[in-house]
């Protein structure tokens, strides 16, 4: 709720006429990663060879960035997943602490594998303030079927019980930490069980995201007809059980089965936006809030993005410089025109979610009479 209040007072600006800091950054520390899970990105051949990995961020470039980002007033980072982060974990960690060093929120999303106790302690002590955990099942089958890695569950659990250990130890409420599972024909009838499984860990939330397809390998766990419509089932179930244990979920998003089959979400996304040429036209906001920087050092404004076309490199100018140059003016014309990229076809349904309440928020402030219309019609 913070940052979604902060998020519409800086679309609010550039809807008058100003500029804003990005919000948000998104960042790729690394190339590399221990699991094979078969639904990833990286199955997908041309979509790796596509991310120009010639030149990759340096540790001090990285550390650079953090500093950088706390002068321009980033509040928040994503050190994302796709590649392990943590499989690069000296320089990771301090960036890290970098983050939290200069009081930006910060959160990873990770295997879970790759901790040591030493680091689990240290980020508990700092105050690291999330963790999202890659989980695709309630126990070991489910989950490294997905992962193609022997061992993956039982050192991701316990790794996910040492930071509740240290928490209680240290008396700190930080970090937060919940599950995140892909939905597939291989889980899809497990929703309770990862529910429950979740909260015996100690996680806030268990959410789920619905697959994307990259590859011959991903297609393989794509529901079928069959098995969304017995989805319905465990939908409802799955309510129900994080209700009684207190555990937040995402999971009544997966009700509309549009979001759970997904061909191509751009339709999807432009059902939302506005007629015009101003800010309310563009069917999301990421150009305005979001920098996604890839270990190639180039950025772009999404993380599903995979065509680089006029990117500018981090390794080459400021983040400021990149911010205010041509390529995220440049994006933000194509959004206002309502013309989305193809890569925006695979857009995590989520994220459809958030823009949505976002807009909202933004016409009460800016249009309120759209918004009451909305509201009564």
């Amino acid at each position: 709720m913070q940052f979604e209040k902060e998020a519409v007072e800086r679309l609010k600006m550039w809807y008058s006429g100003e500029r804003a800091m990005p919000l948000h950054i998104d960042i790729e520390p690394t190339s590399s990663c221990n699991l094979k899970c078969r639904f990833c990105w990286t199955r997908s051949k041309e979509r790796v060879g596509n991310c120009q990995y010639q030149r990759k961020l340096t540790n001090k470039r990285l550390f650079e960035i953090v500093h950088e980002a706390a002068d321009l007033g980033v509040k928040e980072w994503e050190i994302a997943g796709g590649w392990e982060p943590m499989a690069k974990p000296h320089s990771v960690f301090k960036m890290m602490t970098l983050i939290k060093k200069y009081r930006m929120y910060g959160s990873i999303t990770t295997n879970g594998t790759l901790f040591t106790k030493k680091m689990i302690k240290k980020l508990v002590e700092i105050g690291w303030d999330r963790i999202l955990f890659s989980l695709e099942g309630p126990d070991a089958k489910t989950h490294e079927y997905i992962t193609q890695t022997k061992g993956s569950f039982e050192r991701e659990t316990q790794n996910i019980e040492l930071f509740k250990e240290w928490r209680e130890e240290l008396g700190m409420k930080k970090p937060l930490y919940s599950i995140h599972s892909v939905l597939t024909n291989n889980n899809y009838n497990k929703l309770e069980k990862i529910i429950e499984f979740g909260h015996e860990l100690g996680c806030e939330g268990v959410n789920f995201e619905p697959l994307m397809i990259w590859s011959k390998m991903g297609e393989k766990l794509r529901l079928d007809e069959k098995e969304v419509e017995r989805l319905r089932i465990h939908i409802e179930r799955a309510l129900k059980r994080a209700k009684e244990l207190g555990v937040h979920t995402n999971v009544a998003n997966l009700r509309e089965e549009k979001l759970v089959n997904k061909k191509d979400m751009r339709k999807i996304i432009k059902e939302e936006s506005f007629d015009g040429k101003n800010i309310l036209s563009s069917p999301c906001f990421s150009p305005w809030l979001n920098m996604e920087i890839r270990v190639s050092g180039r950025v772009t404004a999404c993380r599903i993005c995979d065509d680089e076309t006029g990117c500018e490199n981090i390794l080459d100018k400021s983040l400021s410089d990149i911010w205010f140059g041509k390529y995220f003016e440049n994006i933000k014309k194509q959004f206002m025109n309502g013309n989305l990229p193809d890569y925006c076809r695979n857009c995590a349904s989520g994220l459809v979610v958030d823009m949505k309440n976002l807009r909202n928020q933004l016409i009460k402030k800016v249009k309120p009479l759209e918004w009451m219309k909305r509201r009564i019609f």
